[in-house]
C-alpha cells in the first residue's frame, strides 16, 4: 500500500494525478499469534462519529477482541443537538465493524449531567462480557464511575481516556473542587490514555504514574476523509460555486457550534479587517447554533460579502469543505482538544489557533512554526496577522501544507487501535495500581 506523501497531497489538492490512497507506517509491534487475544471493553456515553471508526479498527486489529458499551442510542437514532440548535442524524454508519451493547438507562432524556447518565447495569455487562481491560470514556457521568468500580472490585485493569487539557486556565475555586472529586477517580484507575502534550499533563497532574500513561491519539479515519473528498480540485470548484466563494479567494474554514466558547464572531472580525488591508480572504463557517442571529448581524452591519454561513453538513460531504480551505481555524475560550485540525490537515489544511486550544504542542496535533500558527485568544489583530501571513508567503503555507498532511497521518485511526492495543497488553502485564 502507497504512502501519501507532502508531493502526494499537492497533487490531490491541485487534481492532478490519480487518487492517493493513505497508509499508516508499519511502526507497531506485531502480536504473537500463540498469545490469546486481549478482551477490551469500552465504555462511552454514546455512537460518536469521531470514535466509531476507532471502535472498527480496534475490533479490526488482531490479537483484540472488542465490545463497546453505549450508555445511550444518541447518535446511533435521530436527536436534537442542544448546541447546533437542530435535529442531527449521522450520514455514515455508526454501529458496524464492532460488538456493541447499549446499556439499559435509567433516563433516557437529553440532559448531560452527572446523574443524568446512569446506567445501573453495567457491571453486570461487563461481567457477561469478561474483559480483561476496560477503557472508560471520561469521568463526567455516574455510569463511569459505576464501570471503575466494577473494575476495582473485579481487579480488572482500567484505563481512562479523555480529552481534557492541562494547559486550560481553571478558577481556582474550581481547581480545589476537582482536586477531591476528580482527584479520588483518578486514584482508582490503573492507566490513562494520553492524546497529546496537554492532555498528558493533565492526566499527570492527578497521580496517573508516568509509566502508566500510554500514548493513543484522538483518532481520525484518514481514509474516509480522503475517499469522501475524491478529486479535490472537483470538490473545490463544486463547494465554492454553491456558496459564491471566488476561485482565487484564500479561505479560512471554522466547523463547529455556533457558541459563545467557540467565538465565531472573532473569525468574522478577522476576516473584515485582512479585507480593509486588501487581501482577498474569505470566511467559511460549518456548523450551526445560538449565535447564528448574531453573525448573520455582524455580516449585514458591516456589508460584508466575503463570508459564508454554510449551516449544518453532514459527515458524508465536510471533507469537500476543507478541500475547499486554504486554512482551517479555531477561536474558542476553552477547547479540550481540536479535532478539526487534523482533519483538515489530511487534505493539507494547516491551522491557525488561539492560544486556548487543547492540541497546541510540539508532539500534539498543532505544532506551532510547523502546520500552526497561535495567536493570543480574542487578539484580532493577532488573528488578522497570522492570516496575512500564510496569505503573502507562499514557500510558508506550503511548508505548513505539507506538515499538515504528515502530523495528521499520525492520528489515524489504524494508528490509534495498535496504541490501544499496545497500552492494553502491558495494563495485563503490570496488572492494577493496588
Amino acid at each position: 500500500m502507497q504512502n501519501m506523501t507532502a508531493t502526494d497531497n499537492q497533487r490531490l489538492r491541485s487534481g492532478e494525478g490519480d487518487a492517493v490512497t493513505l497508509s499508516v507506517e508499519e511502526r507497531s509491534v506485531r502480536s504473537n499469534d500463540s498469545e490469546a487475544p486481549t478482551r477490551i471493553a469500552i465504555v462511552a456515553s454514546h455512537a460518536v462519529q469521531y470514535f466509531t471508526p476507532y471502535f472498527r479498527a480496534l475490533a479490526g486489529t488482531p490479537g483484540v477482541v472488542l465490545k463497546v458499551f453505549f450508555c445511550r442510542k444518541w447518535g446511533a437514532e435521530t436527536y436534537f443537538d442542544r448546541d447546533f440548535k437542530t435535529e442531527v442524524k449521522w450520514d455514515i454508519p455508526l454501529l458496524d465493524g464492532y460488538e456493541w451493547e447499549f446499556l439499559e438507562s435509567r433516563h433516557e432524556g437529553e440532559s448531560l449531567s452527572f446523574w443524568a447518565m446512569d446506567n445501573p447495569n453495567v457491571g453486570e455487562a461487563l461481567k457477561r462480557f469478561q474483559p480483561e481491560v476496560v477503557e472508560i470514556h471520561g469521568y463526567s457521568y455516574r455510569t463511569m464511575w459505576r464501570a471503575l468500580r466494577w473494575c476495582n472490585a473485579n481487579q480488572v485493569p482500567a484505563i481512562l481516556f479523555s480529552d481534557s487539557n492541562g494547559a486550560a486556565k481553571t478558577p481556582i475555586w474550581k481547581r480545589a473542587v476537582k482536586a477531591v472529586i476528580v482527584g479520588k477517580f483518578y486514584r482508582r484507575l490503573d492507566g490513562a490514555l494520553s492524546c497529546g502534550d496537554n492532555n498528558r499533563v493533565y492526566h499527570l497532574r492527578y497521580g496517573i504514574p508516568q509509566e502508566r500513561v500510554y500514548p493513543r491519539p484522538q483518532p481520525i479515519d484518514c481514509r474516509r476523509y480522503l475517499a469522501s473528498v475524491g478529486d479535490a480540485a472537483a470538490a473545490r470548484l463544486e463547494i465554492r460555486k454553491l456558496h459564491g466563494i471566488p476561485e482565487d479567494a484564500f479561505v479560512v474554514v471554522f466547523a463547529g457550534k455556533l457558541s459563545e466558547v467557540k467565538c465565531p464572531l472573532h473569525l468574522l472580525q478577522a476576516v473584515r479587517l485582512c479585507g480593509q488591508r486588501g487581501l482577498n480572504v474569505w470566511g467559511l463557517f460549518v456548523g450551526e447554533g445560538a449565535l447564528r442571529p448574531a453573525l448573520e448581524a455582524y455580516l449585514a452591519e458591516h456589508a460584508m460579502k466575503n463570508a459564508v454561513l454554510a449551516g449544518f453538513v453532514n459527515q458524508s460531504r465536510i471533507g469537500k469543505y476543507y478541500a475547499a480551505s486554504e486554512v482551517v481555524t479555531l477561536m474558542s475560550s476553552y477547547e479540550p482538544k481540536g479535532q478539526t485540525v487534523p482533519e483538515a490537515g489530511v487534505v493539507g489544511c494547516p491551522a491557525i489557533l488561539s492560544d486556548r486550544i487543547g492540541c497546541i504542542g510540539p508532539n500534539d496535533c498543532a505544532r506551532p512554526g510547523e502546520n500552526a500558527l497561535v495567536y493570543p485568544w480574542a487578539d484580532i489583530n493577532a488573528f488578522a496577522d497570522c492570516i496575512a501571513r500564510v496569505y503573502k508567503d507562499r514557500q510558508l503555507y506550503r511548508s505548513m501544507s505539507e506538515a499538515a498532511v504528515r502530523i495528521a497521518t499520525l492520528q489515524d485511526v489504524v494508528l490509534a487501535a495498535q496504541q490501544m492495543k499496545d497500552a492494553a497488553v502491558q495494563l495485563k502485564k503490570i496488572g492494577c495500581r493496588r
